[in-house]
């Protein structure tokens, strides 16, 4: 994902520079205003939606569709694309936020980004539209770390949540089921692969993908109840995460495409040659539109590790605080209008999304159509939050250092207990500097 990670994994055709991106943002914001009544294109005020989902297929659309519904239902805010891809729109929002000041008046956010610009101070409160709606006390828990004193800064535009989706075809042709336990899932992805036409299963594990290899890395040592961090502790060389990258590394040696790039594996995944893949419920929407034959034959499961547990992200909209009072006023009538109930499951059908952030925000009908969210709807849910302690606040710094060590395992056969008490060692070196001054 998720890009969460967040970020989703793009296919080839959507993965671009920034160059590239803002031509396109560009030529979609043109359509956008083709489509949109004159009146709202002469809106009283202009605001920029700062976001990584533009270029991501079907969610990106679903998006437009829904400002272009905001646009035709009233003439005052006109609401327009803006950001760059995943790893570049994070990674120019933590600098924005370290020098003090972020761009554009409304922007999506992720579970690590947001903690930091909650933190800094840049986001708006958002509680008088949850108490004008009337579903203050519906949110979903996960709003809770958007709080400071009972005012909530930030509103869930689309929470994912990981499970294990599969390819039901490819199953069914080699005579497996959808594994139970740890063992069943290696035997069934040996089973399913058939190297070089098919693989059994696909992981991002590049370090020029950064953000996307940390970002599902993440899920492996939850999978045996894991954290990667108490507090300001460490925990990578603790048993759990072992457990999770000794099974990484032996699905990276029996059933991956070694040193394939997202891209590429996507298309893979589309063309029926990777059997599955640990990853977040919003993915989905990337192959009902690219993998239109493969996407009848998805099905999840809760990720079959003993713990039960699957990691769960809310991606918030929020208002820039610093943003004029003009600017705010109209991100926030937005917003308003985005999270009425008809509004909400509009948006939730166009990107299938299957995790609501308040009940009346999913129709039953919809979700039971869902043929391949039973996954998804299972298991135990657990937050970044706790499973990175305050290191959430440097979640990409703390897997940078652990990635670089795991590729070590994966790229150099070294024992993962050896690596991790490197990057363990190395993460407690580094704690001193990110935690300096450092309160919560």
């Amino acid at each position: 994902m998720n890009r969460p990670g967040n970020g989703l994994l793009l296919p080839r055709s959507m993965s671009m520079g920034r160059r590239d991106f803002l031509k396109r943002t560009a030529a979609a914001g043109f359509a956008a205003a083709l489509a949109t009544p004159a009146i709202a294109q002469n809106a009283k005020i202009r605001i920029p939606l700062v976001s990584w989902m533009w270029n991501e297929p079907g969610r990106g659309d679903a998006w437009r569709a829904m400002l272009a519904k905001f646009h035709a239902e009233q003439s005052d805010v006109f609401v327009e694309e803006a950001g760059a891809p995943f790893n570049e729109f994070n990674n120019n929002m933590l600098i924005q936020s370290q020098s003090g000041k972020v761009n554009g008046a409304l922007f999506h956010t992720t579970p690590d980004l947001v903690v930091r610009l909650l933190r800094g101070g840049h986001l708006e409160p958002l509680q008088d539209i949850v108490d004008k709606l009337g579903i203050g006390d519906k949110l979903s828990a996960a709003h809770d770390h958007l709080r400071v004193d009972g005012k909530v800064h930030g509103l869930d535009i689309v929470t994912v949540k990981f499970g294990l989706l599969y390819n039901s075809e490819l199953f069914d042709k080699a005579g497996v089921g959808a594994p139970s336990s740890v063992e069943e899932w290696v035997q069934t992805t040996t089973a399913l692969t058939k190297a070089p036409d098919q693989f059994g299963i696909y992981s991002p594990h590049l370090m020029s993908e950064p953000g996307d290899f940390w970002f599902i890395l993440q899920q492996w040592a939850v999978m045996f109840d894991g954290k990667w961090a108490e507090g300001r502790t460490p925990l990578v060389n603790s048993e759990p995460v072992i457990e999770g990258l000794k099974l990484f590394k032996k699905m990276y040696d029996n059933g991956m495409p070694k040193g394939t790039d997202i891209a590429t594996a996507n298309q893979m995944y589309a063309n029926g040659r990777i059997a599955q893949q640990l990853i977040v419920s919003a993915a989905v929407n990337i192959w009902s539109t690219t993998g239109p034959d493969i996407y009848k034959s998805l099905r999840s499961v809760v990720p079959p590790g003993p713990s039960a547990k699957a990691i769960t992200r809310i991606h918030p909209i929020c208002v820039n605080a610093h943003a004029s009072d003009d600017e705010k006023a109209a991100a926030k009538s937005f917003v308003e209008w985005l999270y009425k109930p008809e509004n909400y499951q509009e948006l939730m059908e166009r990107c299938l999304d299957v995790v609501p952030p308040y009940p009346e925000a999913i129709r039953k009908e919809y979700l039971d159509q869902q043929f391949w969210a039973d996954g998804y709807l299972k298991g135990e849910a657990i937050t970044p939050l706790e499973i990175m302690g305050d290191y959430i606040f440097f979640n990409q710094e703390f897997g940078n250092i652990v990635m670089d060590k795991f590729s070590e395992v994966l790229v150099a056969d070294r024992p993962v207990e050896d690596a991790m008490a490197d990057a363990q060692q190395n993460l407690e070196r580094a704690s001193e500097r990110l935690f300096d001054g450092f309160t919560l």
